[in-house]
């Protein structure tokens, strides 16, 4: 499957990298840059699917770029910015944003943004997963449940859904687990996956990821 396309213009570099390596492990390609003039740089060398826009970029200002939509493209413009000015969200949208984030930013509710941007813009499909009592929309990062209820699903647990659901039938050992979906910390060592699904099957109340004593784990869909 095509991994969509991220660019993060962002100037504060702790917070572009987390927000960068969040990206990539919800398999997200992501690539970051630090002005204005480094963004102009990097859209005229080639397209991107989302743009993550911080309005105060040193060179030239995000309302700069969104004024140019040649520059622009294709892409969808979600902004974040650290002034929570109405005016400002209002004159953002206004340039052609598709949606506007006031930091602190919440990661989880930006990766439910961003799927629902790149849905409602680009057409793509929401990756969800089924199980026999939630589904996992693994766009978004939530478990959907029957009643309406959601609940979050971190970076880790949407790289063993996905794993798994590419797999299908197929065993797959603890190694191979930890290389293909690596937990967020240093647990993922020895038997750590195992508890890390254990978690998981309890979230989505399934018995379709199954254990195989000696030999690891296989995803049984309907």
């Amino acid at each position: 499957m095509l991994r969509a396309r991220i660019l993060i213009a962002e100037d504060e570099p702790d917070f572009a990298s987390a927000l960068a390596e969040f990206l990539q492990d919800l398999g997200y390609q992501t690539e970051i840059v630090a002005t204005g003039i480094a963004l102009d740089a990097a859209l005229r060398a080639g397209p991107r699917d989302l743009i993550l826009l911080d309005l105060g970029l040193p060179g030239r200002t995000g309302f700069d770029l969104l004024d140019d939509s040649d520059l622009i493209g294709r892409a969808a413009v979600i902004v974040l910015t650290g002034n929570p000015d109405a005016v400002e969200r209002i004159v953002g949208l206004e340039a052609g944003a598709d949606d506007y984030l006031v930091k602190p930013v919440d990661l989880r509710e930006l990766a439910a943004r961003i799927g629902s941007v790149l849905a409602r813009r680009l057409g793509r499909q929401r990756q969800i997963v089924s199980f026999e009592n939630a589904s996992a929309d693994l766009t978004a990062a939530r478990i959907l449940y029957p009643d309406g209820l959601t609940a979050p699903l971190s970076p880790g647990e949407v790289a063993l859904i996905r794993t798994f659901a590419e797999n299908p039938h197929r065993v797959l050992d603890r190694d191979q687990l930890l290389e293909l979906a690596p937990a967020e910390t240093t647990e993922a060592l020895d038997r750590a996956i195992d508890s890390r699904i254990a978690r998981l099957r309890r979230k989505l109340g399934t018995a379709q990821i199954v254990t195989l004593r000696g030999r690891g784990f296989r995803y049984e869909p309907d």
